[in-house]
């Protein structure tokens, strides 16, 4: 990756990394916290840098995931902010009827960097309706989990990636 477009302006999307999803699933719990280091970097790196980050929940009846409650929420491991943009959705896409869109471009964005749930379903569709919504997405290596290992090797294969260590070179 070179020098990034001076006229870029990224924002950080942190996709479900939700309580409802984590609870009772051993496989995706340690893949999370695999990449927790990594995830928690990237929002420190936004943060630090006065850049926008999405925290982004899906909002799930029949799994419990309503919002005012645990299932809800984010776990105290990630290092969510009252000051982050909330968004809810009930797609896998985040984009599919949501404000997120308007939100971005509101925030004046034009490239979404993508960390959290899953490499192979909500992170992937998201990735996918950034393009479809005209924004240059990434995912970050070693920033999205599955309950299935192969899934995120796979996503990272066929998405466009950064490694966080890059981020000073390409997004500011």
């Amino acid at each position: 990756m070179g020098q990034r477009d001076a006229n870029m302006k990224p924002a950080l999307l942190v996709i479900d990394i939700q309580n409802a999803w984590l609870d009772g699933n051993a496989d995706l719990k340690k893949s999370v916290h695999k990449r927790i280091d990594v995830i928690n970097g990237a929002i420190g790196w936004f943060r630090r840098n006065r850049l926008p980050i999405v925290v982004i929940y899906h909002e799930d009846k029949e799994r419990g995931a309503i919002p005012g409650t645990k299932p809800f929420e984010f776990p105290d491991t990630v290092d969510i902010d009252s000051s982050d943009i909330k968004i809810t959705k009930r797609y896998p896409n985040a984009f599919g009827k949501t404000e997120l869109e308007a939100t971005l471009r509101r925030e004046g964005c034009d490239t979404v960097v993508i960390v959290g749930l899953s490499a192979s379903g909500c992170a992937l569709a998201t990735f996918f309706g950034a393009l479809d919504c005209d924004f240059t997405p990434y995912l970050v290596r070693d920033g999205v989990a599955s309950h299935i290992e192969e899934h995120v090797r796979f996503a990272e294969e066929i998405c466009e990636t950064l490694n966080i260590g890059s981020f000073d070179k390409t997004l500011c």
